[in-house]
């Protein structure tokens, strides 16, 4: 499971209509309220074998929020890094992004006096999205870009020049207008999907970023407008599913 919304009740109604009851990894890209805050809706009267966060601690407040509801659950956290590969049944994925930090620089050393470079500001917290390429059951591959703004896209195709066109796209930052044109061109995905609530007050998914992947080719869902999208591959390839019109925001 790949984040868990803002709101608990929400994500335990989605998983229990689901009939989910055992999730082996629960990966939270970032700490922001809007992918965090739901944490408990899924661990609630669920097995959680593991959950997975980014790096970067940021916004404080929301990721002490995460350790104390993991830590009350006795449930082990990971940290994402670039170059991890992990296979679950006929799922498998590859971690993107973020990079490992950075090694500190060594000291600069003045006369009786040893005092530490200053290590760099951490990155925009978006920008430090746990960023996965998976594929499913029947070769789909899915490109999911959490938050990720344009500085971190264009790092993300030049650390990996080889990103393959992915069948379903989760785009990036529920659709706003701040998506790298060469990315989209790279990726071309089949199926564009976009998180965002309903009448949200960011009006996403952004007209230009929806005319963008239209223009690619891609056929566009959103949950604003579509509600809970399913995606399924079999003999009549690739279909979304949408279950009708959201009832929350």
């Amino acid at each position: 499971m790949v984040d868990a919304g803002p709101d608990p009740r929400l994500v335990d109604d989605c998983l229990t209509e689901l009939g989910v009851s055992r999730i082996p990894l629960v990966v939270l890209t970032h700490f922001h309220a809007d992918h965090v805050r739901g944490l408990p809706g899924v661990l609630d009267g669920r097995q959680v074998a593991a959950v997975q966060t980014t790096g970067l601690q940021e916004p404080p407040e929301q990721a002490e929020f995460v350790r104390r509801t993991v830590a009350a659950a006795r449930i082990p956290v990971l940290r994402a890094v670039a170059g991890e590969r992990r296979r679950i049944g006929p799922l498998d994925w590859q971690v993107l992004w973020p990079p490992p930090p950075p090694p500190p620089p060594p000291p600069v050393v003045w006369p009786l006096v040893s005092m530490p470079l200053p290590l760099p500001l951490p990155p925009e917290p978006n920008d430090a999205s746990v960023t996965m390429l998976v594929r499913a059951a029947g070769g789909v591959s899915l490109l999911l870009l959490g938050d990720l703004e344009p500085p971190a896209q264009q790092a993300l195709l030049r650390a990996h020049p080889d990103l393959p066109a992915v069948d379903v796209l989760k785009v990036a930052h529920h659709g706003s207008a701040r998506q790298d044109a060469e990315l989209l061109e790279r990726v071309r995905p089949r199926l564009a999907l976009v998180s965002a609530g309903r009448d949200n007050s960011y009006g996403h998914p952004a007209p230009r970023t929806v005319a963008a992947l239209d223009d690619g080719g891609a056929a566009v869902l959103s949950t604003a407008e579509h509600g809970a999208i399913a995606v399924t591959a079999g003999e009549h390839g690739l279909r979304a599913v949408p279950r009708g019109p959201p009832t929350a925001p």
